[in-house]
């Protein structure tokens, strides 16, 4: 017996030093609060190559974010967007801080205080008061954008996001750039981490990235008429879309005030002296062919649900997503291709663009 328990100290201590001896393992993702979560790291790799991170905050990233480091965010933002620098005002409007950003973003009318000259810059910020942050960098950046009250999307927990924050929150979810947490919910009082706020600036500035190059007219002469016409129809195309966003669902509609799905691209195509048929599967046949690889912002893409007749179309506006007027309840926003319903549902696509 005592040999037994002599033999298993000995087998017992070699296991133990076995364990020692291995090499240390790291899970850095969820241990170092200075490296991004998996799930962020790549828009966050892209936003810093867009130059949208502030050097001083590029740390602790799931820590929330407050008031001023916010505001950093916005003016690089608007700086990387407009190529414009941002300036200060005369005087600084806040008693309680003396940060350049913030009273740049203050110049911009990006942001205003809290009430008698106070900016609480160390409180943390709101999804609210992010997504209204955001909307007015975006009237900064693109004051000819159109910003006539959109349709409302209805979160569940609509009535409790501010009065002053429900006009940003809706055209930012119709432009794609911010959603709910589940179960249809904005959690407007909610905190925001500081990945998560530097990957909605990446989503608005891919966003406005994505417009400035349909815009963007060719001046390279030596391409000819043809190329400069395809351009000028894309830059069109995309003024129309954006004066669109927002606007609800309606069978049968042509607009001007709302729009079923090949109604939203009958009317649109229509303004561009592109005559197209009035529903989706005879639009089907009009054009030419493209494959889903080779989409170009313009082209036409079409779902079947199942999987043989075409029920839906929309308008592809670059990166993998699409305009569209969905359905009943909704209203004429952007959607992915790559992932989701209209990723399993995508049929075909037709060049119509000349």
């Amino acid at each position: 017996m005592k040999n037994r328990f002599v033999k298993f100290r000995l087998v017992f201590m070699l296991m133990v030093l076995a364990i020692m001896t291995l090499p240390q393992i790291t899970f850095a993702d969820s241990q170092d609060p200075n490296i991004p979560s998996n799930w962020a790291k790549a828009d966050i790799d892209k936003a810093k190559g867009n130059n949208l991170i502030p050097d001083a905050i590029q740390a602790k990233y799931r820590s929330n974010i407050t008031r001023e480091e916010f505001s950093q965010v916005v003016v690089k933002l608007y700086e990387s967007l407009s190529g414009k620098e941002g300036i200060l005002p005369k005087a600084n409007p806040f008693t309680d801080t003396k940060s350049n950003q913030v009273m740049k973003a203050y110049q911009l009318g990006i942001v205003n205080g809290k009430g008698n000259g106070k900016f609480e810059p160390y409180n943390t910020i709101t999804r609210e008061e992010i997504s209204v942050m955001l909307y007015n960098t975006l009237k900064a950046v693109k004051p000819e954008f159109n910003y006539s009250k959109s349709q409302e999307y209805i979160f569940s927990d609509y009535d409790i996001i501010s009065l002053w924050a429900r006009e940003s929150v809706s055209y930012l979810y119709n432009f794609g750039v911010i959603s709910g947490i589940g179960d249809n919910r904005f959690n407007p009082k909610g905190n925001t981490s500081r990945e998560q706020a530097f990957i909605l600036a990446e989503r608005l500035y891919e966003k406005v990235s994505e417009f400035e190059v349909a815009l963007k007219s060719n001046s390279d002469v030596s391409r000819g008429s043809y190329r400069r016409q395809e351009n000028d129809n894309k830059a069109k195309l995309a003024n129309l879309i954006s004066q669109e966003m927002g606007k609800p669902y309606q069978w049968g509609g042509t607009g001007p005030n709302s729009y079923d799905c090949s109604g939203l691209t009958y009317s649109l195509y229509g303004k561009l002296g592109i005559s197209l048929p009035r529903v989706s599967k005879d639009q089907a046949a009009a054009g030419t062919y493209v494959s889903k690889e080779n989409l170009t912002y313009g082209d036409l893409v079409f779902f079947a649900r199942d999987g043989k007749n075409i029920n839906h179309v929309g308008i592809y506006v670059g990166s993998g997503q699409f305009a569209h007027a969905p359905s009943s309840g909704d209203v004429v926003k952007v959607s992915t291709l790559t992932s989701g319903y209209y990723a399993n549902n995508y049929y075909t696509a037709r060049r119509v663009l000349p």
